[in-house]
Parts: C-alpha cells; sequence; structure tokens
C-alpha cells in the first residue's frame, strides 16, 4: 500500500462522481432490443469504464452483420443524450467529499474516459466544475483505461505524480489504471462488483465515495 502522504486527489467521473453508467446502460439494452439484438443487452456491463475508441472495437467484433457500428452508436448515443438532458445526477456523497476537499485545500482532477469537452459539460451541468483544478479526458493520452496513462497525466496537471495522489474509480479497468500507476486506489463499485480477479489486487474496496474517503483518512469518521 502506498504510504506516501496524500497531496492530491484524482477522482474518475461516470460511475462515481455522476451517477451516468446506469443512464448508458440502460440506452444501450433498449437500443439492443429495438435493433432486434436482445441477446446483446448483457454485452453494455462490460463495457462499463472504457474509453470510446475500445467500447467501438469491442461492438465491431460483436454486432451481427445487418447491423452497423454506426447504426447502434447512432441509437445508443441519441438515448443517452436525451436522459442526460433530464438532469445529470450526482453519486451519493459527492457533494460533501468535494466541498471537504476545497476546505482543506487539497487539489483534485477528474481522469476519465470520457472526452475531454463532453466531460467538462457534464460536470458543469452537474455543477461540480468548480472542485476541479484539471479535467483530463480519455482523448488526452496514448492509451486508454485500464493503462496507467491517463492517472499519469491527471497527476501531473496538478504538478504532482501519481503516487502522490489518491484516486478514486468504480469500475474493474478504471481502478486497474489507477494501482497501475501507482496512486493510492480505492475502489467504488457502481453498477458491476469487482471481479475476483479484482479482488487480489489488495486495493481498497469501498461501499460508498464517503466511506472510501473515510479509509483515506480524508474525511474523519463522523464526517
Amino acid at each position: 500500500m502506498n504510504a506516501r502522504p496524500c497531496r492530491g486527489v484524482l477522482f474518475d467521473m461516470d460511475g462515481l462522481l455522476l451517477d451516468t453508467e446506469r443512464l448508458a446502460l440502460a440506452g444501450f439494452e433498449t437500443t439492443a432490443r429495438e435493433l432486434g439484438l436482445p441477446d446483446l443487452a448483457e454485452m453494455g456491463r462490460s463495457l462499463i469504464g472504457l474509453r470510446s475508441d475500445a467500447v467501438e472495437t469491442r461492438l465491431r467484433a460483436t454486432l451481427p452483420g445487418h447491423v452497423s457500428f454506426e447504426t447502434f452508436d447512432s441509437h445508443w448515443s441519441s438515448r443517452f443524450r436525451a436522459a442526460l438532458a433530464e438532469g445529470i445526477p450526482l453519486k451519493p456523497g459527492v457533494t460533501t467529499l468535494l466541498g471537504h476537499l476545497a476546505a482543506t485545500g487539497l487539489p483534485c482532477a477528474v481522469a476519465t474516459s470520457t472526452r475531454t469537452a463532453r466531460a467538462r459539460e457534464h460536470l458543469e451541468a452537474a455543477g461540480i466544475a468548480r472542485h476541479f483544478q484539471a479535467v483530463i479526458g480519455g482523448d488526452q493520452v496514448a492509451r486508454g483505461k485500464p493503462a496507467p496513462d491517463i492517472y499519469h497525466k491527471a497527476a501531473a496537471s496538478l504538478g504532482l505524480t501519481a503516487p502522490d495522489c489518491v484516486a478514486f474509480e468504480d469500475s474493474d479497468p478504471g481502478a486497474t489504471a489507477a494501482i497501475a500507476s501507482g496512486a493510492r486506489a480505492v475502489q467504488v463499485p457502481d453498477i458491476t462488483p469487482p471481479s475476483p480477479q479484482m479482488r487480489e489486487k489488495g486495493h481498497h474496496i469501498a461501499v460508498t465515495l464517503l466511506d472510501g474517503a473515510r479509509h483515506l483518512g480524508l474525511i474523519s469518521a463522523s464526517g
């Protein structure tokens, strides 16, 4: 376990700060049914935490010949945007934790597989963009999660190295990236529980974001 003092906090976004993974998954499952692909509905869970290029690669390899990736992606994106337009919900504990970190002066950055411009839009819409000194999207690194590139870049954006930071994630690909970067990783599962292989990595797995922050000592046990 990384015993270095925490000098910065790095956050994934979807499924950790923003309760958007459920919206994306619902849109995926609806699209699969409407396009006559009911057997594809469960695949949506395996795409959580991946960058758009990895999602495209998996879908192209899986979709039947009569449905193109472009058709599926257009339908899925339309449903997801419609859901977001109704409001972007926060995950429990986000406002409390970000407010506390702001008061203590610890710098924060977002490290998300979502493209940077879209991530900024979503954080603004959710009302929490002001809490982050930097937003690093998947389009800013050569390799997406589970590679550690994005966590190295997010830490550097704060003038730090990844081992100087703690990192919060929800998905297995994201937590793998955080661990590989040397950050002190806490995983707060959202839709999909950690795999048995993930549980063997030795990082802390928390029930809630605030529980994870308490484990790290970022907030008091009563906070």
